[in-house]
């Protein structure tokens, strides 16, 4: 991260356009614009951070907040990955869940994205589910979720 200019800040609609860029990079494909501005427009519930690396979003985490979090999507793009800005977003989502008092956080993930799987187990999560044919392309879903400590 030697020289680079990186924050985590909310997602605004003038940054849908280069998440989707961003999505194709990581993915393959997209939620799409419509979809993004409705969740950042429309939906009380949702929250996106972007990752911003020299004035460029080149990561985003999209969460779903009430009592629970849930990971809608989460993507670093392939130039900034095995850099630890995943581990860095996802330790802001962790302290954001210990702060707000959430009694857990899930997600679904691709059974073939090792990569992804690996992290989100170096950060406690198990999976208790599988969502068979969970994708377009009818691949599995592990539905992993990381239970937290609620201190009363």
């Amino acid at each position: 991260m030697k020289d680079l200019h990186y924050q985590l800040r909310p997602m605004n609609i003038d940054d849908i356009d280069q998440v989707i860029e961003g999505e194709k990079r990581a993915f393959g494909h997209t939620f799409g614009y419509d979809m993004l501005y409705q969740e950042l427009t429309l939906n009380p519930f949702s929250h996106y951070i972007v990752l911003e690396i020299n004035d460029e979003v080149r990561g985003y985490i999209g969460l779903s907040v009430d009592e629970n979090m849930e990971i809608i999507n989460f993507y670093v793009d392939p130039l900034y990955q095995n850099q630890g800005f995943g581990s860095m977003m996802l330790d802001f989502v962790m302290e954001l869940c210990n702060k707000s008092h959430i009694k857990n956080i899930s997600l679904e993930v691709r059974e073939s994205n090792q990569k992804a799987i690996h992290l989100y187990q170096k950060y406690q999560f198990k999976q208790v589910a599988i969502r068979k044919g969970y994708y377009n392309n009818g691949e599995n879903a592990l539905l992993m979720v990381h239970n937290f400590e609620v201190k009363e």
